[in-house]
């Protein structure tokens, strides 16, 4: 009886060490999987880095930043122009795009390099006519605040969202801010051109 008590005690003990060492190998993969989709969640998006890009390039100086159309899929940044621009601002646009955090590529195909001497020969008259009539419209407009709510320091720009309607600015967020924050969005709204009015409704104070 004893060696069959030793027996069962045996065998239980295994069936048990058996369970844990299941237990352990099942909860792997779980924890696993929760750190990956931490890492996802974390990871920029691609409509953050788009942002940044433009913002980036509109406050850079000798560089048209306002032409350059920014468009990011996946971490790659594809950039085009539709005016000429010189090699150097071509290098320089590529050198700040690669900068920005979670930009896995750059392709700059689309920049119409070569520049100061095809933009000499276009029509100076209609080139500024394009430039008032962009200056103003109403994408300028908002590409331009965001750009500047972006790189303010001290408010959550890449929080605010901006809708220009004829020249009518409007500031929403999802995110509380304070007065102070408020306030300092409506004045660099206020200071773009072309901007008519602001309306902050949209922003929720704390």
């Amino acid at each position: 009886m004893k060696k069959f008590a030793l027996a069962t005690a045996t065998a239980l003990t295994l069936a048990m060490g058996a369970n844990v060492a299941f237990a352990q190998t099942s909860q792997a993969p779980m924890t696993l999987a929760a750190g990956e989709a931490t890492k996802a969640k974390e990871s920029v998006s691609d409509t953050w880095i788009t942002t940044k890009v433009k913002s980036d390039l509109l406050t850079e100086k000798g560089i048209p930043g306002s032409d350059i159309k920014v468009e990011t899929n996946k971490g790659v940044v594809s950039l085009s122009s539709t005016v000429a621009i010189s090699d150097a601002q071509k290098e320089t646009a590529v050198a700040i795009t690669k900068k920005i955090k979670g930009v896995t590529a750059v392709s700059a195909d689309g920049l119409m390099a070569g520049g100061a001497t095809k933009a000499d020969n276009v029509d100076k008259t209609k080139g500024a006519a394009a430039d008032a009539k962009g200056a103003t419209s109403d994408t300028w407009i908002t590409t331009k605040v965001k750009a500047d709510l972006v790189t303010e320091k001290g408010i959550p720009g890449t929080d605010i969202k901006v809708e220009t309607n004829k020249g009518v600015v409007s500031l929403s967020s999802s995110v509380a801010v304070t007065e102070a924050q408020k306030t300092t969005a409506v004045n660099i709204t206020k200071k773009i051109k072309g901007v008519k009015a602001v309306s902050a409704d949209g922003l929720k104070a704390e």
